[in-house]
């Protein structure tokens, strides 16, 4: 990347919002110094605790997803993935992205859609349920059983947005999106 392009992307990056912006790999050591530095942000920033705590709280949901979840087949064994937090219209946003295996596609559409429509009173309701489920510890692909997904709909201000990016050439993978507004 040239000067001029780098240029352009940090006026992108402040004309929307992007507090804090992430990508490469991702580590239980690099989600510590992370997590560190987006608690620091939201803090000079004077976020209320309660607002600081739902960003925060996403944020850590994504970096576990990317850290657990990402498909290492398609980046040399590398969980790799992208994680930006921003603010914008007087709300905070919380963006991921990473590949993932393309026969966990229809599960994470399974997971996520439904939230999608639900009231705040329903994702608690079955955030609660899920807690009580043994069923989901025989899940080995999903270590906690789609909690995290329930988390941050419970937390986000909106329904939470996905998008799953297929890629023409390689049918190994596919590129998954998640966004939540706070």
């Amino acid at each position: 990347m040239n000067l001029s392009n780098f240029n352009e992307f940090c006026n992108r990056a402040a004309s929307q919002g992007v507090l804090f912006y992430y990508t490469g790999e991702f580590s239980s050591n690099v989600i510590g110094t992370l997590s560190d530095t987006v608690r620091e942000r939201l803090e000079a920033l004077g976020t209320p605790n309660k607002h600081g705590r739902k960003v925060f709280s996403t944020f850590m949901e994504m970096a576990q997803n990317i850290l657990h979840y990402a498909d290492d087949s398609a980046t040399a064994g590398r969980r790799i993935g992208a994680l930006a937090v921003g603010h914008e219209d007087g709300k905070f946003y919380v963006l991921c992205g990473n590949p993932v295996r393309i026969d966990h596609v229809e599960r994470l559409r399974a997971k996520l859609e439904p939230l999608r429509s639900m009231t705040l009173d329903e994702i608690k309701a079955a955030y609660r349920e899920q807690l009580r489920n043994e069923a989901h510890a025989e899940d080995t692909l999903s270590k906690g059983a789609g909690l995290g997904f329930l988390t941050m709909a419970r937390e986000a201000s909106e329904p939470i947005d996905y998008q799953i990016i297929h890629h023409a050439g390689d049918s190994a993978y596919a590129e998954f999106y998640l966004r939540a507004v706070i």
